[in-house]
């Protein structure tokens, strides 16, 4: 157990300025401040994206990092080219989840060394390897593999990024842009690879030299805007362990024991609210990511459509969750109720699931709030400390969603054909809204 140091504590200025004053006569009057006050100097007391000027940047790089980040969720179903049925093909979307949960295994340990500094480093360089892997169109066996690197780049840049800017202030409209850029990289991402593919005659792999470019530039400025925040608690360790010895006299199962039950994955684990948001996350992703991966299929082998015009609709969705995150999340900031507008959204989107082209930008723009907003949820209920270990287990659950839920419809769809979208999708945003009823009734 590491010991915090004095220099590091955030009550030690406030005692250093304390001083005894004279006692308060029994019968004057003390104004005690007003839950109004009370919210104002908690706000006052968040990170602002432009305080201090180092923020901007960083936040900046937050936002192209999450461009990347949307690009590999909407780069999914080139695997035309393996000339593979859709069982073997759904395996490239439950690839990632490996890496999303040895991420979340590793997220922790990796801010208490490394800091954001490591996590910037080490998200976008198995970025670069895995796309750089990717343009070299390797057997699909191998490729299925590489998207685990994938994953894993992805689960530490979408935990680190949604837990700093999700406890900023304003961090209702942050969020919004942060996700909003992510859409924009999912929406960009078809329509770059259709262009290449229908009507350039290029082969799939020649997408992944963009992606590769787009990831090495993500390296140098996330890097270089988080290149300053390092990590403080191996330090803290070490002069705990100068003072007390190296532990020697404890026996090391205690002492495992010990870091294992105070560990902050095992106390996100402990509160009930925080596994109902994340199953929640789970089932979302999976509608975000089945209706993206499946829906281009959907229309052509099922409605008709021709690839370039299916492309488009999968740009349209793409957009539509790009604008829904963005303009609804200033309504939601404005509102300053995101589990009621969460419910809200959930209502809408029964009436406009209706895959066409005129609808599945309704259905984007309805979905896109859900996910910040569930994790602005999530890091007001958890304490500080708990924010990296809680939002890494959600954010590897909606990954674990994103993945699952398109291979079973892939299976289901290789067997009863992929006409079953509609029908899976439909009963996936009721499970949705029947778990934030729940939460929002019992445990809000």
């Amino acid at each position: 157990m590491s010991r915090i140091l004095p220099a590091d504590d955030a009550t030690t200025p406030l005692l250093r300025t304390a001083r005894v004053g004279p006692v308060a006569p029994a019968d004057e009057i003390i104004d005690t401040p007003t839950e109004a006050q009370i919210e104002g100097h908690a706000e006052a007391s968040l990170v602002k994206w432009n305080e201090p000027r180092i923020n901007i940047w960083r936040v900046f790089a937050t936002f192209f990092s999450f461009i990347i980040v949307g690009a590999n969720d909407g780069t999914y179903g080139l695997g035309e080219y393996y000339s593979i049925d859709y069982a073997i093909l759904s395996l490239v979307f439950l690839s990632p989840c490996m890496g999303y949960t040895l991420a979340a295994l590793g997220n922790s340990w990796i801010h208490a060394h490394f800091g954001q500094r490591g996590v910037a480093f080490l998200g976008s360089g198995f970025h670069l390897i895995a796309y750089g892997s990717s343009s070299l169109h390797p057997p699909y066996p191998v490729l299925v593999l590489i998207f685990v690197l994938a994953g894993l780049g992805n689960g530490l840049l979408d935990a680190a990024w949604n837990v700093w800017i999700g406890g900023m202030a304003d961090s209702s409209r942050l969020m919004g842009f942060l996700h909003g850029f992510y859409g924009l990289g999912a929406a960009l991402a078809p329509l770059t690879a259709t262009s290449l593919i229908s009507q350039h005659g290029q082969p799939w792999y020649k997408y992944y030299y963009f992606m590769a470019a787009g990831a090495f530039l993500e390296l140098l400025v996330l890097t270089t805007t988080f290149w300053s925040a390092r990590a403080t608690v191996v330090n803290a360790e070490n002069h705990a362990q100068a003072e007390h010895g190296d532990g020697d006299s404890i026996p090391h199962r205690q002492i495992w024991r010990e870091r294992v039950r105070n560990s902050a994955l095992t106390q996100s684990l402990q509160n009930a609210a925080t596994w109902i948001i994340c199953v929640f996350i789970f089932i979302y992703s999976g509608v975000e990511i089945a209706v993206a991966g499946w829906i281009f299929t959907f229309l052509v082998d099922q409605r008709g459509t021709s690839p370039p015009r299916a492309g488009v609709v999968n740009f349209l969705y793409w957009a539509g969750l790009t604008l829904g995150r963005v303009i609804l999340g200033f309504v939601t900031n404005y509102l300053h109720a995101e589990e009621s507008t969460v419910m809200a959204y959930l209502l809408a989107l029964h009436g406009s699931f209706v895959i066409s082209v005129t609808t599945v930008t309704l259905l984007g723009f309805f979905l896109g709030p859900l996910f910040p907003e569930s994790v602005i949820t999530l890091v007001h209920l958890l304490p500080k400390e708990l924010h990296i270990a809680g939002i890494g287990i959600a954010v590897t659950l909606g990954s674990a969603g994103g993945c699952v839920f398109p291979f079973i419809i892939g299976t289901l769809a290789n067997v009863a054909g992929i006409g079953v979208l509609p029908l899976v999708i439909f009963v996936m945003l009721v499970s949705c809204s029947l778990l934030w009823f729940f939460f929002f009734f019992f445990l809000s």
